[in-house]
């Protein structure tokens, strides 16, 4: 971390020219209002939650409101936000314990609030970095992780760890500043798909953005701006020039370009360390990271180097309670980011996924969004896995058999050894061979034909999936899938 301290200067300058006022974009106007929108801009956008929150907030005026609330209206009314009766369930919890414990008032303190059902971290931040200007920590969310890692400001996989690297690198007088600027940052430049390095007033002091061969004058450069920069003058042509972009970059590259340098495959997210630290130092791991990392060199490479292990990223090993099974990544451009059947926002649906969407439809009621953007289900305990993590662009089945079936296999290894039962969702004859890896006396297996356009009337279509998985996981005394899907 000590070779990160020199840019914090530059980012918090140049934060601050760019976004003077920065602020957490949820409305509101007393400290439970924040906490209530909070909870609903899980997996949702701060606009359509401002959109709902005048009518909620007017309805539900205190936290004994929303503790005495009828739990069916409540849903109804923080429906828009997606989840919403996972969310009804959060608001109600928080507000009975704060009813019970507070004296209906937030409470100013991090323990106090992270004692509160539901509520953790990133939240209790927002709440006592915005409503009270304590600088509790660094609010950090997808966009606050995302940039600081390809920042190079930290390394590490979750939201926690990240938050204490950013506490030791950035002063404590700018953290309430820090964390909404970077949110800004990461939401309209340093985007996740596509981001615009060309625009980015961060780009030369960016570590995911250097040639591995700038990196010995890195360190110089970025001392020769900070000290320019310190003293309000604009960095030093001659330290500038020390930081040389790389080619992908230069030319507004997005995901999946080819990398030069690099391993092409990431660090296991923590959490499944335990169960597969020892794959990654097997022959064949060795051999096909290897091999991976040649591939991006030579050609294009989906998913994005930093989304192979997206699927174990997003779903926690602990938190596994679904796994679906896929086969290769999508291989065109843009689709593909690490969860098998799902595209990026803004991709139209392929085939597979919009029967899978026909048959949601008849099985649940769900109502098709405006986007096969499927991450939502990761983060409720579905492992979205492919058997097969990267793929050549446009070159379907060209990273078969050369190891990675072998480490998911794996993965499926470690699911079945979880002491409580998980649903197993085997689609088509290629995933169905994978049942031998599973303990059917302890695992619910829901098996069908696949929901490609060449099987799908054959078996997937009428099979009713999605409500069987939700009956299996209320079987097991777990929480069902919230299925439908946010516009976004």
């Amino acid at each position: 971390m000590p070779a990160a301290t020199a840019p914090v200067a530059i980012i918090l300058r140049r934060l601050r020219q760019k976004y003077p006022e920065a602020r957490y974009a949820l409305d509101w106007s007393t400290p439970l209002e924040l906490l209530v929108a909070t909870i609903l801009a899980a997996q949702c956008t701060d606009e359509r939650v401002n959109r709902l929150t005048p009518a909620l907030f007017a309805r539900y005026p205190d936290a004994r409101a929303y503790a005495e609330a009828d739990t069916a209206q409540l849903e109804e009314a923080v429906r828009p936000s997606g989840y919403y009766r996972n969310k009804a369930k959060a608001i109600q919890a928080a507000c009975s314990a704060l009813v019970a414990r507070f004296g209906g008032q937030v409470p100013r303190s991090m323990a106090e609030l992270c004692s509160l059902p539901g509520v953790a971290r990133k939240t209790a931040n927002v709440v006592l970095n915005t409503a009270f200007d304590l600088p509790s920590g660094v609010i950090v969310d997808t966009h606050v992780a995302r940039v600081s890692q390809r920042m190079g400001l930290s390394r590490k996989p979750d939201a926690d760890a990240i938050e204490g690297d950013l506490m030791r690198l950035v002063p404590e007088r700018e953290w309430t500043f820090f964390g909404p600027a970077m949110v800004l940052h990461g939401r309209y430049t340093c985007t996740a798909r596509a981001p615009q390095c060309g625009a980015c007033m961060l780009a030369d002091v960016c570590e995911k953005r250097l040639e591995p061969g700038a990196r010995a004058s890195t360190e110089a450069g970025m001392e020769e701006t900070v000290a320019a920069e310190r003293d309000g003058g604009p960095p030093d042509p001659r330290a500038k020039s020390k930081l040389k972009p790389s080619s992908a970059v230069a030319a507004g590259a997005g995901p999946g370009a080819k990398r030069a340098g690099g391993g092409g495959i990431p660090p296991l997210p923590e959490s499944w360390k335990g169960a597969l630290g020892e794959e990654l130092s097997k022959p064949y791991f060795t051999q096909l990271a290897q091999f991976v990392a040649e591939e991006r060199r030579d050609q294009q490479v989906f998913p994005p180097e930093d989304e192979v292990f997206a699927a174990l990223e997003l779903t926690p090993y602990e938190d596994v309670s679904v796994v679906l099974l896929g086969q290769d990544p999508y291989h065109d451009d843009g689709q593909a980011h690490g969860l098998c059947f799902s595209v990026r926002p803004g991709v139209t649906p392929p085939p597979s996924l919009a029967n899978m969407f026909k048959e949601l439809q008849s099985d649940v009621g769900f109502r098709v969004p405006n986007n096969g953007y499927l991450e939502p289900w990761a983060r409720q305990g579905m492992l979205m896995l492919n058997a097969v993590l990267t793929v050549r662009a446009h070159t379907p089945n060209s990273h078969k058999n050369h190891g990675w079936e072998t480490f998911t296999d794996a993965v499926l290894r470690a699911v079945n050894d979880k002491r409580d039962p998980v649903v197993f969702v085997l689609w088509g004859a290629y995933a169905q061979k994978k049942a031998k890896l599973v303990d059917s006396s302890r695992h619910t297996v829901i098996q069908s034909a696949h929901p490609s356009p060449l099987s799908a009337r054959t078996g997937f279509f009428g099979s009713r999936p999605f409500s069987a998985i939700n009956e299996a996981l209320r079987r097991h005394g777990k929480p069902a899938i919230d299925w439908q899907l946010p516009d976004v």
